[in-house]
């Protein structure tokens, strides 16, 4: 991977992490225990409140796990460790972590697990 290829990963990882923070900013509040009056509501409307706060935490949690792996991608770069499979540590072919920069194994290693 050339100086280019690596700074434009580089951006793409950047603008990804920096949007997913603007997402888990906004949805604090729909994580949040649902208050629920039971004179106005029905069970119904109880469980599709439930249900859309259990899929809100769901979202959070799968927008939690991506920026963990770009942060984790982005110290790799500035140790010089990126681009490196964690398993046979062989470089990743680039057109992988243009798929997905944060990656972390090539595609002969994560077909193994």
């Amino acid at each position: 991977m050339d100086d280019t290829q690596r700074e434009a990963l580089r951006a793409e990882l950047l603008d990804r992490r920096s949007a997913l923070q603007q997402l888990l900013i906004g949805s604090a509040d729909s994580t949040e225990a649902v208050e629920i009056d039971n004179s106005c509501q029905s069970q119904l409307s109880r469980i599709e409140a439930q249900q859309g706060q259990e899929m809100a935490r769901a979202t959070r949690a799968r927008w939690e796990n991506e920026l963990t792996r770009i942060e984790g991608a982005l110290r790799r770069m500035e140790n010089d460790e990126y681009g490196q499979c964690f398993v046979c540590e062989e470089p990743i072919p680039f057109r992988r972590l243009q798929n997905d920069p944060s990656v972390t194994r090539c595609v002969e290693c994560a077909e193994s697990e």
